[in-house]
C-alpha cells in the first residue's frame, strides 16, 4: 500500500486523496523519491486516475498482489476492477511499471528505513482497541461470516476503503485507512471514535454492498429519494442511488455494531450526525433495523432482510422531511459535501503586517478547498455586505469586533463575539490566547451553512486552517483553541427558537 502511496504522492491525485498536512515523512518521501517523478509508473497511476480509476480501485488492485518488490499477482483481477480500468491489459501493464519502480528506487530500502515508525502507527491502534472482539460482534448481527479480516494503516490516505478480495476458499475483507491527527511531526491513527468507526464501516461494506446489488430492482423502487441529496452525494463521490444505499445501510449498521460494543454510545448523536452530513435516510434505515434484531429468528442473517429494508425504503415520504434536514445542523465537516463553492470572508482594517499573514493563511485554507474541488472566493468583510447571501456558503474570519459581515448577522448559536472576548454558553475568553470556529446555519437561507473562525489576536488566527486538519475537529459543531492545544470541542441543539450546547471534550490535543 505504500509502495501506492509513494507513486500516488507524485501525481494529480494526492491533492484531493491525501493528507494535506506536512509531515516528516512525506519530506523524507519527497527527498528519496525525487529523481524518478518521470518514472513510467507515475505515470500509469496518473494516466488511469484521469480516466477514473481512483478511490477503491487502486487500493483493491493492490490488495490482489504480494509484496514488492516482486508484486507477484496472487488473485484473479475482479470484474470490477477489470472495469474501472478500461481492461485487463491495463492492469497488467500498471503492475509491470509499479515493479519496475519498485526496483529502480530500491522502494524496499525506503520502507525498511521506516519500520520503526510504522510499528509505532500499529502499536497505538493496536492498543487502543485492545479487549475488543469486533469480529465476533461483526458477524453476530450480519449473521456470516469472511475468511480473515484485515485493517491496514496507510499514512498518506485521507478517509478510507472496504476492500474485498476473493480467495480460493473465501473472501478475505480489509479496511484500508488513512490517519486521524496529528502528533508533533507525524500522523497517528490512534483516535478511539475514529479507528472503530471507519474500520467497522469499511468491513461492513463486504456484507452490504451484494445484498443491495443482489436485490437491486428492489432498491431501485426508491430511486426518487437520490434527487434531493443528488448534489450532496456527488461531492462526496457517491454519484449514483446504488452507491448512496451501500453508504446509508453501512453508515446505519456500523452505529448499531458500535452501540453494542460500547454501553455509553450516544446513537441518536452519530444518526443525526450522518444526516448533517447528507444522508438523510438513515434514521429510516436504523429504524426497519429495529425489526431485524427484534425477529432474528426469523431473518437470521443480514441478507435475508435486504428485501425489507428495500421495501421499507419506498415508503419514505421524502416531501416531509424534518427540521433537522431542511435546517442545517452541522457539524463542521457536513459544509464541504454541500459546496461548489465557498466564500471565504476576511477582516480588513488590520496593520499592513498583520494584514500580510492574515492573506497568507486565508490563501492557505483556500488552497485546501481547491484540493477538495471546491471553488475558493476571496472577499473582504466591506465586499461581503453587498453580496446576497441567500445561495451562498461563507468562511468567515473575524477578531471580536473586527468584521462588518460578522457583526450584522443574527448568528443564532450560543455564542457572543463583545470586544476583546468569546463568549461561548456561560464561558467567556476574554483577553486569552483563543480562537474559535464553528458552523452554524446560514442567517438568510437556514438550510445551508455558515462558518466562522473567531480569535481574540489577530495573530491567532494565523494557523488556524491548519489545526483544523484533524477528523475530531472537523466532527464537531465548534471547537474552542489555545494556540495548536484543543480546550473544548462541542455540539449544539436547537428546541424551537432556543439553541444551546453540549461540551463533547475538554482539554488534550487533537491528536488524542
Amino acid at each position: 500500500m505504500e509502495l501506492l502511496a509513494v507513486a500516488q504522492h507524485f501525481t494529480s491525485w494526492a491533492p484531493g486523496g491525501h493528507i494535506k498536512s506536512k509531515t516528516s515523512y512525506k519530506e523524507d518521501m519527497d527527498r528519496y523519491f525525487q529523481d524518478f517523478q518521470d518514472h513510467r509508473a507515475i505515470a500509469a497511476v496518473e494516466q488511469l486516475a484521469q480516466a477514473g480509476f481512483t478511490h477503491d480501485a487502486p487500493v483493491g488492485f493492490m490488495l490482489h498482489h504480494g509484496d514488492p518488490p516482486e508484486l507477484e499477482q496472487k488473485h484473479p483481477y475482479s470484474d470490477y476492477l477489470i472495469g474501472r480500468a478500461g481492461g485487463e491489459e491495463n492492469l497488467m501493464l500498471l503492475a509491470n511499471a509499479l515493479r519496475d519502480f519498485a526496483h529502480s528506487t530500491e522502494f524496499m530500502r525506503f520502507y525498511e528505513a521506516h519500520e520503526a515508525l510504522y510499528d509505532i502507527q500499529v502499536g497505538e491502534v493496536k492498543s487502543l482497541i485492545e479487549g475488543n472482539d469486533y469480529v465476533q460482534v461483526l458477524e453476530g448481527f450480519y449473521g456470516e461470516s469472511r475468511r480473515s479480516y484485515g485493517v491496514i494503516l496507510s499514512p498518506l490516505f485521507a478517509g478510507g476503503y472496504g476492500i474485498t478480495v476473493e480467495a480460493e476458499k473465501g473472501y478475505d475483507i480489509y479496511g484500508v485507512l488513512g490517519p486521524c491527527a496529528l502528533r508533533d511531526a507525524r500522523v497517528t491513527f490512534a483516535c478511539l471514535d475514529y479507528i472503530e468507526s471507519i474500520m467497522l464501516h469499511e468491513w461492513s461494506h463486504s456484507f452490504v454492498n451484494p445484498l443491495v446489488d443482489g436485490s437491486y430492482d428492489r432498491f431501485k423502487e426508491s430511486e426518487r429519494l437520490f434527487e434531493p441529496i443528488r448534489a450532496t452525494m456527488r461531492n462526496q463521490a457517491y454519484p449514483t442511488w446504488r452507491v448512496c444505499l451501500y453508504e446509508h445501510i453501512v453508515r446505519a449498521c456500523e452505529i448499531r455494531l458500535r452501540a453494542k460494543l460500547r454501553e455509553d454510545f450516544d446513537k441518536g448523536k452519530f444518526l443525526a450526525y450522518q444526516e448533517g452530513k447528507g444522508f438523510w435516510y438513515v434514521s429510516q434505515v436504523d429504524s426497519l433495523l429495529d425489526g431485524y434484531e427484534a425477529h432474528r429468528e426469523e431473518y437470521p442473517t443480514f441478507g435475508l432482510f435486504a428485501p425489507v429494508i428495500a421495501a421499507g425504503l419506498t415508503q419514505i415520504p421524502v416531501e416531509d422531511l424534518p427540521e433537522r434536514i431542511t435546517t442545517f445542523g452541522g457539524p463542521l465537516d457536513a459544509i464541504f459535501p454541500l459546496a461548489d463553492k465557498i466564500y471565504i470572508v476576511y477582516p480588513t482594517g488590520l496593520d499592513e503586517e498583520m494584514a500580510q499573514q492574515l492573506q497568507g493563511e486565508v490563501g492557505t485554507f483556500a488552497g485546501f478547498l481547491s484540493s477538495a474541488e471546491i471553488e475558493p472566493v476571496l472577499l473582504s468583510d466591506e465586499e461581503a455586505l453587498d453580496i446576497d447571501w441567500r445561495d451562498k456558503i461563507a468562511f468567515i474570519y473575524a477578531t471580536p469586533g473586527a468584521n462588518a459581515l460578522l457583526e450584522r448577522l443574527e448568528i443564532g448559536i450560543p455564542m457572543v463575539f463583545a470586544d476583546g472576548a468569546i463568549c461561548v454558553g456561560e464561558k467567556n475568553y476574554g483577553d486569552e490566547e483563543v480562537s474559535f470556529v464553528s458552523c452554524l446555519p446560514n442567517p438568510f437561507n437556514l438550510k445551508l451553512p455558515f462558518a466562522v473562525m473567531v480569535a481574540n489576536r489577530p495573530e491567532d488566527l494565523i494557523g488556524a486552517s491548519l489545526r483544523m486538519m484533524s477528523r475530531r475537529s472537523w466532527n464537531a459543531d465548534y471547537v474552542i483553541f489555545s494556540g495548536d492545544e484543543v480546550l473544548e470541542t462541542g455540539r449544539y441543539h436547537k428546541d424551537g427558537d432556543t439553541w444551546s450546547l453540549t461540551t463533547q471534550e475538554r482539554g488534550g490535543s487533537d491528536a488524542e
